[in-house]
């Protein structure tokens, strides 16, 4: 398992949002992921793979039809890979809904206060990668409100996962 260090090394207190996709590709390729997290349930099982006050990596796994609800991630840039399977995201921005899907092995990166909704569309189980800067410190949820979102509350850090 790759592990990121940052003791001692100054100056190191933020990614960019090319960065954090690079290190997602980077522990994308642990050939031993997806013995991590439960990829037969019915909900989406996730585990926390390393964590700094200044990046933290998390593995997903979706089972098919999963989804994240609508969230941003209040201040953190952040950056997630699909390993395997195929995932949607849904984004929401100045008044627009957007779609995009991301396959085995396609990423993004995105910056703080995006809020998006991510799900398995496929027909197989899928495999993500996120990785966040400065570390996770909660999530805003929302909800549909016609043709707009309404936030719903803030999920902080420890509280939820």
């Amino acid at each position: 398992m790759t592990t990121i260090t940052t003791t001692g090394t100054p100056g190191v207190n933020r990614f960019t949002r090319s960065q954090l996709l690079r290190t997602a590709r980077l522990f994308a390729t642990d050939p031993h992921l997806a013995d991590l997290v439960d990829l037969d349930g019915d909900d989406r099982t996730w585990r926390r793979l390393d964590t700094t006050d200044h990046l933290e990596i998390w593995l997903i796994g979706w089972p098919v039809g999963s989804s994240t609800g609508w969230h941003d991630h209040l201040e953190s840039d952040g950056a997630f890979l699909t390993v395997t399977g195929q995932l949607a995201e849904q984004s929401w921005n100045a008044g627009t809904f957007h779609e995009r899907y991301l396959w085995d092995g396609e990423g993004r990166s995105f910056g703080g206060h995006h809020v998006h909704n991510v799900t398995n569309l496929g027909e197989r189980p899928a495999l993500s990668v996120h990785v966040y800067s400065p570390a996770l410190r909660g999530m805003t949820r929302y909800a549909v409100a016609g043709d707009t979102l309404e936030a719903v509350g803030v999920e902080r850090a420890g509280e939820q996962w």
